[in-house]
């Protein structure tokens, strides 16, 4: 899937099993391994690009992330643009991680962009998402508001309602 991604800052998450991490990341992004940082991070990415650094957690049995219904402090989620800015690739990237066994948070259509959430071994909140047409949010004050789940429309029951107004999106 990493000729999918178009990019995402680094990110260093620390994780209760690097081996088991590194695996969900090569597996769900098709992350190479790209060595160690001078802290000893196992770095991880594409195209020898760095995106992720896993460092290993002092306390293994820690606490977890606490996705829902409690707000917490810390990290909320991180995404990743996924390319091109096609459903297709969106819906092929959500049955690739339904068939590795992901577990799958949410999906919605967030007007500029459509959006999976899901959970890494360790309970982070990741994103994949691509952009929709700009014109969807020309005249929205808050363009990021949900519009509907998209859970049938990845599933291939039904094209996503904007794509109606937008036959010209892929």
């Amino acid at each position: 899937m990493s000729d999918t991604l178009l990019r995402t800052t680094r990110v260093t998450l620390r994780a209760s099993d690097i081996a088991r991490s590194v695996k969900f990341y090569e597996d769900v992004f098709g992350f190479d391994q790209l060595g160690k940082d001078e802290a000893g991070r196992t770095l991880m990415g594409a195209d020898g690009i760095v995106m992720l650094a896993l460092e290993q957690a002092k306390d293994p049995n820690g606490s977890r992330p606490v996705v829902e219904p409690q707000p917490f402090i810390g990290m909320e989620h991180f995404a990743f643009e996924l390319e091109p800015d096609s459903f297709e690739v969106l819906r092929a990237f959500w049955r690739h991680i339904n068939a590795l066994g992901v577990e799958i948070h949410h999906c919605v259509d967030h007007i500029i962009t459509n959006s999976i959430y899901f959970l890494d071994p360790d309970r982070n909140l990741i994103e994949a998402y691509i952009n929709c047409p700009k014109e969807r949010a020309r005249d929205l004050e808050h363009p990021y508001g949900t519009v509907e789940d998209l859970d049938d429309a990845l599933a291939g029951k039904c094209q996503p309602a904007w794509m109606k107004d937008y036959p010209h999106a892929k």
